[in-house]
């Protein structure tokens, strides 16, 4: 079943007829991301109880991987289960500030994380670094520059600066952040739709 949805999605993304642009209001029945250049990734998203759920296909060199991710607030991830195994973050701090990062231009919650390689503490640390714009396709969504990062309690992990858009809730684009403050693109969604308008 995977592999069938996996491929399926994988034929170069082709974007319907524009049907206007997907909106907060439209996660209910779920949204749709996606990128051709420089590798083919298709992000769909839809509302949970839980908060955020993620199914993202990607295509590099020919390999096909699908990554299922859950997030309480489209800044904090709370799950992702890939073929690497699944890790699964419990935090312990409200997320409020999170939601007031512009106003506050910092916010720090802590968790804990389970892997495949036991249990550790965590800190997710969030910098408000201003307001943008991103354009995909016909559509243009306001955004916040944020810079991400997760650490455990010794250091290790890795950081990010990503275009979050507040009305979608979702990340737009990421680069992660090299210890001389140079970005490497992870990735950039290039066109948005509604589930129901995109072909299965």
């Amino acid at each position: 079943m995977y592999l069938t949805k996996a491929l399926a999605a994988l034929v170069l993304f082709a974007p319907p007829a524009f049907a206007g642009c997907p909106t907060g209001a439209d996660l209910a029945e779920g949204i749709v991301l996606a990128q051709n250049e420089p590798f083919f990734m298709r992000g769909d998203f839809k509302a949970a109880p839980e908060g955020l759920v993620e199914t993202r296909v990607i295509e590099i060199g020919g390999q096909v991987q699908e990554v299922m991710a859950l997030y309480r607030h489209g800044l904090v991830m709370t799950g992702e289960h890939s073929p690497a195994g699944h890790v699964e973050i419990t935090y312990v701090d409200e997320l409020r500030p999170v939601s007031e990062l512009p106003e506050k231009g910092r916010a720090a919650i802590s968790g804990i994380a389970r892997g495949p390689l036991g249990e550790t503490p965590v800190e997710l640390e969030l910098e408000f670094l201003g307001h943008g714009t991103v354009t995909l396709g016909e559509c243009r969504f306001e955004t916040w520059t944020v810079r991400s990062s997760l650490h455990d309690r010794d250091g290790a992990g890795a950081a990010f600066r990503v275009e979050y858009a507040p009305e979608l809730d979702v990340i737009l684009s990421a680069g992660q952040i090299g210890e001389d403050g140079s970005v490497t693109p992870a990735y950039a969604y290039q066109w948005a739709g509604r589930a129901g308008d995109v072909a299965e």
